[in-house]
This record gives structure tokens, sequence and C-alpha cells, in this order.
């Protein structure tokens, strides 16, 4: 089974174990807002903004920096420093346009403190209101 994992051009420096977004062209970074659509994770810390990052993308498995406590198998936001928080939905019969994006599924056991690493299946989304 080959691994989906994608190289991109970086705008800035970038940590591992991070969630980023398409930013420009063929070039990723952390989120600009909670409506980001996220990629992927970061695989490497890259420090040199004229160098690529290996970020692993939707179907697999990748671990994720928390600054949060998030529920075993509970859907994982991002905040705007790529690190994984939990997600709600909000779950309304109105009228329904895009609204915040989620990263994945937190595969493992409950993230229970922040600077916590831990795996999620990348299945990235949006939640609709």
């Amino acid at each position: 089974m080959s691994k989906a994992v994608n190289s991109f051009l970086v705008a800035s420096t970038l940590a591992a174990r991070r969630a980023v977004a398409i930013t420009a062209g063929e070039t990723v970074g952390y989120p600009a807002n909670a409506q980001a659509l996220p990629i992927g994770i970061t695989l490497d810390t890259v420090l040199d903004t004229t160098s690529s990052i290996p970020v692993a993308c939707a179907g697999e498995i990748a671990e994720l920096l928390f600054d949060d406590t998030v529920a075993a198998a509970g859907l994982v936001g991002i905040d705007s420093s790529g690190r994984g928080i939990p997600f709600t939905l909000a779950n309304t019969t109105t009228a329904l346009t895009l609204a915040n994006a989620y990263i994945g599924v937190l595969v493992g056991p409950a993230v229970a403190a922040t600077g916590t690493i831990a795996r999620v299946l990348i299945n990235p989304g949006y939640d609709r209101v």
C-alpha cells in the first residue's frame, strides 16, 4: 500500500506534526482561518522558505500536535498554528452554508493535555450551518 504523501512549497517556516492548507499555487501554510480547508499534516520541520515539505494527505494516519483536549474518536479541528483542537458539528436544519473545517478523526485514545501528540486519520471536511 502506498502512502499518500506529497511535497509542497512553503512560504514560511513550518513545524512538523501540524495541519496545513493550500495558501498559493503548490504552496502550503498554516490555515488563515477556521474556514480554510486543511489538506494534510506536515511530516517534517522546514526552516528554509525556499524548500518544500512532505505532507501526509487524505486517507493516511499521521501524528498531530494538539493544543486542547479531544475525545477518543472525536473530530479534530485546527487552530491558526496548525495544532489540533476539538471540533463540534453545528447540527442545524436552517439554510446550509460552509462553516468551519476539520482535518479528520482522532484514532488513538483521548487527548487529555495540551502539547500531546496523537494519531489522526486525515479526512478533511466542512461543517455546514
